[in-house]
């Protein structure tokens, strides 16, 4: 065999080689791919498909979950008058509750507040007279007689701590009512509003029938939801809605009296006596 042709045959073995060896280093693996400056790894393939929405865990929450509890009314007693204390009701006094017989107009239905001289005041004229409990306006008179500029509020019984109910003998049925009289000039408050405890009703005066400056004090319990768009009684010009409005709240029975001392006593954690 000449030599070239043993040449030509290796050359051609030798190629054949270097073939099978290319393709032996040639990368299959999906995640690279060949470059000109070398070899990189492949972007990862992106699913399109729509994720399907992951369980809720709306169980787990609730079973795990802190409800807060229902905030509680703070339930307030205040002094009816401004500058003088629950403590310094009883020393100031002037005419206590004296009930009268069922149906009866006479004696005292509530409480009277007044004094001449206490400390540097020579009058308890103008003292501001505030809500003894949050409530519900039930009446704001000006100029009524016997009672003068008046104002009537409303708690509700839910709205009573069961200590109060049971120490004034409220019913679920009722309501707890307070009368504001003789003040000095209309009411600060109007029919149907809302008022705190404390909240500021009007002053102390003689307006109506009365001849020194003091707060008439009356506590009631009756049926939830009156209003009283006038009441009068004893003076030929009354109208007969204003009598009979009179008499509902004083004789008839449905409002019943009750010692407003008991009442402001809690306010003190003391017992009445």
């Amino acid at each position: 065999m000449p030599v070239q042709l043993i040449r030509r045959v290796i050359t051609i073995f030798l190629l054949g080689l270097a073939v099978l060896g290319l393709q032996a280093c040639s990368p299959t693996d999906s995640n690279v791919q060949a470059t000109p400056t070398g070899i990189l790894p492949r972007p990862p393939q992106v699913n399109t498909k729509t994720p399907s929405a992951p369980p809720t865990a709306t169980a787990t929450l609730q079973a795990t979950q802190t409800i807060a509890p229902t905030p509680t009314l703070i339930f307030r007693i205040c002094s009816p008058l401004e500058i003088h204390g629950l403590a310094e009701l009883r020393e100031i006094t002037s005419d206590p509750y004296r009930p009268p017989p069922p149906g009866k107009d006479m004696r005292h239905h509530g409480v009277d507040f007044s004094y001449y001289t206490r400390g540097e005041r020579t009058t308890i004229q103008g003292v501001g007279v505030q809500s003894v409990l949050a409530g519900r306006v039930a009446a704001s008179l000006p100029d009524t007689f016997p009672f003068g500029n008046l104002v009537i509020i409303e708690t509700p019984n839910q709205d009573l701590p069961q200590a109060v109910k049971s120490t004034l003998g409220i019913t679920p049925e009722q309501s707890l009512y307070l009368l504001y009289a003789h003040m000095d000039a209309p009411p600060l408050v109007t029919l149907g509003s809302q008022v705190a405890a404390c909240q500021l009703i009007g002053q102390v005066g003689k307006s109506g029938n009365a001849v020194e400056p003091h707060l008439h004090l009356e506590v009631r319990s009756g049926p939830p939801g009156a209003t009283f768009d006038s009441l009068g009684y004893y003076q030929v010009e009354n109208t007969e809605q204003e009598k009979a409005n009179y008499l509902l709240w004083r004789t008839s029975g449905v409002f019943q009296h009750m010692d407003p001392m008991l009442l402001l006593n809690l306010g003190l954690g003391t017992p009445a006596p």
